[in-house]
């Protein structure tokens, strides 16, 4: 049986889940671990090869990873060889199915699989903090509901005199106060909880040159953006996440980002719009054009207002128009943003911030605080440890928040030390978004809804009911 060759996407879709409900095996389901013949989850040097083009399914069609230097073989590539002690390799926290990142419904398949022996798992950051008891899935909760990972930095960074004070208020981890891993151990250690960054259009996100060795680009894949390049990231990365005990050496890393050069992921099938990167159709959507770099300038994403123009009226045209009424959204719709790492209050649109042709993300790779972090924006994260952030008299504000600030995550300021830092975070691109729910750097919205909702109140954008669905169908052709 191969539904893939009979049946359009979406009914396809909805045979396979019925299928799977009735515990029917068919070849290419996801009870396999695969989806059309490729692994739904890659173990570290499985011994597959990584084609030119893989596609996977996901939330609402089908996602791309176009490899535009050709097959890859894993068994002898570093990205995907487990180079430290703790059995991961890069390819464990940017899984191909989940558009080069993770989400949370595949780490739940794989606790279930595995019963927590993944090195996904591994007790240095996938779980709520090491002192815990491992087996429990308790102690990965964090991972497993919200795919953060523990992301532990010295306090104060080296040669850094904080403008602020920083107390922990709330620690439901229990790290943060540990007495191994805590702020007053014999290493004072602070613990925050981010998302993996999405490791695919980088030529995009951070820029050609961003692959040279030594080369300084812009900004960082870091949340934080700490590391100046992509190569101390690659470094940074295999020593921390990994936990190797000797440096990664220059042929390996020129390995690594050679591979991270060339993925491009975009959504290749949408359930309601159809296929996404039509001979005909808008330039800015598919992994192939990406790929190809038939967009590399002008709108950020170009030409998708055109999309729907002179077709037959259908549930599928009627889609498209909703997601060129998102895309206008998105480009042209007023409203006034008040966040860090601006210069004071800015009327603007979305594309005033997320401004990176064909990515969505940043194109200066500017850390900003939009309140994802910051109560009372984040009022609801009970799970995440909180933060008192009290700046010094003479240290200039935060721009929003004052001078005593409660925080999750006190992000870039963690780096620099500077009160006006405190929360920003270097954003994240909007490609794959399907495929890698949930959302923000501390997987506080579970949807993209969730995303549309939190800019509407934050920002106060008016957005109608039919506003929201637009822009959430727009991002999710991305």
């Amino acid at each position: 049986m191969e539904p893939a060759k009979t049946l359009p996407h979406r009914l396809r879709r909805r045979l396979l889940r019925v299928l799977c409900a009735a515990g029917v095996g068919v070849a290419g389901l996801a009870l396999m671990g695969q989806y059309r013949g490729q692994a739904l989850w890659w173990e570290p040097a499985n011994g597959d090869s990584l084609p030119e083009v893989t596609t996977f399914e996901d939330a609402t069609g089908e996602l791309m990873v176009y490899n535009a230097g050709g097959q890859v073989r894993t068994a002898t590539h570093p990205f995907f060889q487990d180079m430290g002690s703790n059995g991961r390799a890069c390819v464990t926290c940017h899984q191909p199915s989940n558009a080069m990142s993770l989400s949370t419904g595949r780490v739940q398949e794989r606790w279930q699989e595995t019963q927590g022996a993944d090195p996904v798992f591994a007790a240095i950051d996938g779980s709520n903090c090491p002192s815990l008891p491992q087996k429990l899935k308790s102690s990965h909760s964090l991972l497993l509901n919200r795919g953060v990972f523990r992301i532990y930095l010295p306090w104060p960074a080296p040669g850094v005199k904080p403008e602020f004070t920083l107390e922990v208020v709330r620690d439901p981890t229990g790290c943060n106060t540990d007495p191994v891993y805590g702020l007053h151990s014999a290493r004072p250690t602070i613990s925050v909880y981010r998302r993996p960054r999405m490791v695919a259009n980088l030529r995009y996100v951070l820029g050609a040159d961003a692959f040279a060795l030594g080369h300084a680009p812009a900004g960082s894949l870091a949340a934080d953006g700490r590391d100046s390049t992509l190569e101390a990231q690659a470094l940074d990365a295999v020593h921390a996440h990994e936990q190797a005990q000797t440096p990664l050496d220059r042929a390996r890393l020129e390995q690594i980002l050679e591979f991270e050069s060339q993925i491009y992921v975009a959504q290749n099938i949408d359930d309601h719009a159809g296929e996404l990167a039509e001979v005909d159709g808008p330039s800015s959507l598919g992994a192939w054009n990406l790929g190809r770099g038939k967009v590399v300038g002008g709108a950020v994403f170009a030409e998708v207002s055109d999309w729907n123009s002179g077709r037959p009226h259908t549930p599928q045209s009627e889609f498209r128009a909703s997601v060129e009424r998102g895309s206008a959204i998105f480009a042209s719709r007023r409203f006034t943003i008040d966040a860090a790492g601006l210069p004071g209050k800015t009327e603007g649109t979305c594309a005033t911030c997320h401004t990176a042709p064909m990515a969505g993300s940043n194109l200066q790779q500017r850390p900003m605080d939009v309140g994802t972090t910051v109560l009372p924006y984040a009022d609801e994260a009970k799970d995440l440890p909180l933060f008192r952030v009290t700046c010094n008299k003479d240290a200039p504000p935060h721009p929003y928040a004052g001078r005593v600030i409660y925080t999750t995550d006190p992000g870039r300021a963690l780096v620099t030390g500077r009160c006006a830092d405190v929360g920003s975070i270097v954003m994240q691109q909007f490609r794959g978004l399907s495929a890698r729910a949930p959302y923000f750097s501390n997987g506080s919205a579970a949807t993209l809804g969730d995303v549309v909702d939190f800019y509407d109140r934050r920002f106060k954008m008016q957005l109608s009911a039919r506003d929201r669905q637009d822009l959430v169908n727009f991002l999710a052709v991305l």
